[in-house]
């Protein structure tokens, strides 16, 4: 326990030292937010289908990191196309959903970038989809690891605060004032993650107030709180108090790209 604790703490501290030193630059070029929200989703987008009217009504946007892509129904494939037309995007989340680092330390790197990475990317541009951004599996990751996926990716996810008892709201690098980023953080507002709906409403608040955006993300979307044994969901019901939320105070809604540098295309 006491070892992955320190591991996880020392990650963190890299990314904050390589946000920190992003984030010192200059930013007379950079792309200046309003205040916003960057909604994601870290996993196909089946359980989501059914809210696409009222996405679509509410111009709420969303960001699915797709895992497993080879794998994934026909079905699955034909949503994903409906809900990219809506203006939805389609990222990359790895294809076996493995730890990165773990994974380039047991496998190499470039085992990892051709399995993990290229495959699926070619998959998906042969199927209509061209994923720019890429969130990390669990957050896992390395300078290496980041070096090397920028080199494929305007942007990379990771994760923060999922499992440091803090309040949405005080996890400050979760909020960005300026678009064109290459690594950013999220947390999850899953059941799992025991951040009652208020707590979220306050961290919006902050998001409007402070004129930032805020990067959250969840993955399934449940309407019974059933769902073969995982708690990996979010309420359907939760879910629209807080985008609604979001709407009532005049965040806007940002794709992953929309937030991102504009490297590839």
């Amino acid at each position: 326990m006491g070892s992955n604790w320190l591991k996880y703490f020392c990650r963190i501290m890299v990314g904050i030292l390589i946000l920190q030193t992003m984030h010192c630059k200059k930013h007379e070029n950079r792309n200046l937010l309003g205040p916003g929200i960057l909604l994601t989703v870290d996993k196909p987008p089946d359980t989501w289908f059914h809210l696409k009217d009222f996405l679509k009504e509410n111009g709420i946007k969303l960001t699915f990191y797709i895992e497993g892509y080879h794998d994934l129904a026909d079905s699955t494939k034909w949503i994903m196309k409906q809900l990219q037309l809506d203006g939805h995007e389609m990222a990359h989340h790895t294809n076996s959903h493995s730890h990165s680092d773990e994974y380039v330390e047991n496998y190499g790197m470039e085992r990892f970038l051709n399995e993990e990475i290229i495959s699926v990317t070619d998959s998906m541009k042969k199927d209509g989809f061209n994923p720019l951004t890429f969130a990390y599996p669990f957050g896992d990751c390395t300078v290496e690891t980041d070096t090397r996926l920028l080199g494929h990716f305007n942007s990379l996810r990771k994760v923060l605060g999922t499992y440091l008892n803090k309040k949405i709201a005080d996890m400050d690098l979760l909020y960005f004032r300026y678009g064109d980023i290459q690594l950013f953080y999220g947390t999850g507002i899953d059941v799992r993650y025991h951040h009652p709906t208020e707590e979220v409403f306050d961290a919006l608040e902050k998001a409007k107030n402070s004129k930032q955006t805020i990067s959250l993300y969840c993955h399934f979307l449940s309407n019974t709180g059933q769902l073969e044994g995982s708690d990996s969901h979010i309420m359907e019901d939760d879910f629209k108090r807080i985008v609604l939320k979001a709407k009532e105070l005049g965040l806007r809604f940002y794709t992953a790209s929309e937030v991102s540098r504009k490297k590839y295309e």
